[in-house]
């Protein structure tokens, strides 16, 4: 198991107990992603080249596994948030994320720039009760800022934080904050990331095996 040279066996099996305490649907779609970026790195990392060493298709997916639920910065890279902003071409504008994501999460910061495009909303907009300096539309599925023909944000330039960042999604208090995948069965967003993340994990692996 050459996750194994990544990570403590134990320390892993503690942090997947933790992130796995999830309903049957979101396993199901952390299944469905996982599933999807197999293909891909099946592709990128061959295992005809690395048979001889004994890799395996069950040691893709540990990496995946691992991937999937744990940040690179564990291991001293960079963490989700900083890979997704090196890589805008990686979303597909296909919409999913303004169609489904809720709440959508407004900085204080950031309201005046929505109402100068539609000043109407100010009565829509109103407080977080989980962030203090975040404040939310009344009713935000499907975003009004969506145009559905033609599958783009119509305040593109002056959307919030919490657009640009995703698929990743804010979550915990403000002392223990931290950003979790979203939407990953649906999100091709979501697929490069776990994938670019696999890549440099199996490559790691692949090193330290060889030495």
């Amino acid at each position: 198991m050459i996750r194994d040279l990544l990570i403590d066996k134990k320390l892993f099996e503690n942090i997947r107990e933790k992130v796995l305490k999830e309903g049957d649907e979101e396993l199901i779609k952390r299944n469905s992603l996982e599933n999807a970026v197999l293909k891909k790195l099946r592709k990128k990392r061959s295992l005809k080249k690395y048979k001889k060493m004994g890799i395996r298709k069950s040691d893709l997916k540990e990496i995946i596994e691992l991937a999937d639920i744990v940040s690179l910065e564990l291991f001293g890279g960079p963490s989700d948030y900083q890979i997704i902003n090196e890589h805008p071409e990686w979303c597909s504008h296909c919409g999913t994320c303004c169609r489904e994501s809720s709440p959508i999460f407004i900085h204080k910061d950031e309201i005046n720039a929505i109402l100068t495009f539609k000043s109407d909303l100010k009565d829509d907009i109103v407080k977080n009760r989980d962030y203090e300096e975040h404040f939310m539309f009344k009713k935000d599925l499907p975003c009004r800022f969506h145009d559905f023909e033609a599958n783009r944000c119509k305040i593109y330039d002056v959307r919030p934080q919490v657009c640009r960042t995703y698929p990743l999604v804010l979550v915990g208090d403000d002392d223990k904050s931290g950003y979790v995948i979203d939407l990953r069965h649906k999100c091709d967003y979501s697929i490069h990331l776990v994938l670019e993340k696999s890549i440099i994990l199996f490559d790691e692996a692949i090193r330290r095996l060889e030495t």
